[in-house]
């Protein structure tokens, strides 16, 4: 009878504890829009964070610095120094820290100063967004009473900020590509390994395009990727692209053409080219 009760008790013990863990939400983010460009003398603008989530969290919202490598990575400078072409000191934010419940949102005001100080040309820095807890009361702003904890997320979320200022110029060349049959890591579908030569005072933004030419000139589309983008200082970009080819079409014979295309303001348009003979 004693060992029953015990496990009657351990039942119910399991069942209370399972009730608050299903009580216990986890708050979500969301950021929009994705990308801030500020130009032609912009001075203000705003960027809404949204919980997605299903409980309440707290969020932390800073200015940082990330650097960009040969292959598009991006990198926090976690170390707290600045990018040579910062944009850090060109801006302000508010607020610097909000709580949402699920489905809230709140905007963060950008705000640009000191712009006439800097030279010509574009200056970047990224907005962070970091969830730092969730599961919270959404009065008190304080661990949900009956779950005992606050779940410490890592969720954050990184968007680039662009001030552009005066005359700005960049300079762009595709100087390779390569057909990788079998995508190079043991892949079925091909790749072509595009390396692109860049300068200028000016980040860019852009899609790549692959086309396959037959030996009659029929034409056939194997990519589209879209928005390769190349920041300021980065010399060197290189990007993989796989290719999806439509049945009768041969990648080994005749010819592939690679377009780096314009996403600016300017339209879309042929930046560069170039053609692979397999």
């Amino acid at each position: 009878m004693k060992k029953s009760l015990i496990a009657v008790l351990g039942f119910f013990a399991f069942l209370t504890m399972a009730s608050a863990q299903a009580l216990a939400g986890n708050a979500g983010l969301l950021l929009s829009p994705t990308r801030i460009v500020l130009e032609n003398g912009a001075k203000y603008v705003t960027v809404t964070v949204r919980n997605t989530g299903d409980g309440t969290g707290r969020y932390k919202i800073e200015l940082i610095d990330a650097t960009m490598d040969e292959n598009g990575g991006i990198k926090v400078r976690e170390d707290g120094s600045k990018d040579e072409f910062s944009a850090i000191g060109l801006l302000s934010l508010s607020p610097s820290s909000m709580t949402l419940r699920p489905d809230e949102s709140q905007v963060v005001r950008l705000l640009v100063k000191n712009q006439n100080e800097a030279p010509d040309g574009e200056y970047r820095s990224h907005l962070q967004v970091r969830m730092t807890e969730s599961d919270l009361d959404p009065d008190t702003s304080k661990p949900t009473e009956g779950t005992g904890i606050a779940i410490k997320s890592k969720i954050t979320t990184i968007i680039p900020v662009i001030i552009r200022k005066g005359q700005t110029a960049y300079s762009l060349v595709i100087d390779n590509a390569k057909l990788l049959t079998g995508g190079g890591d043991n892949k079925q579908a091909p790749e072509v390994k595009v390396g692109v030569s860049f300068s200028g005072n000016r980040s860019i933004l852009g899609d790549i395009k692959v086309t396959h030419i037959a030996a009659d000139g029929k034409e056939a589309q194997l990519a589209f990727l879209q928005g390769v983008a190349i920041y300021r200082g980065v010399a060197k970009r290189n990007q993989t692209v796989a290719l999806t080819v439509p049945e009768g079409v041969n990648v080994r014979s005749g010819r592939l053409r690679v377009d780096f295309l314009s996403q600016e303001n300017e339209g879309s348009h042929v930046l560069s080219e170039k053609e692979i003979t397999p």
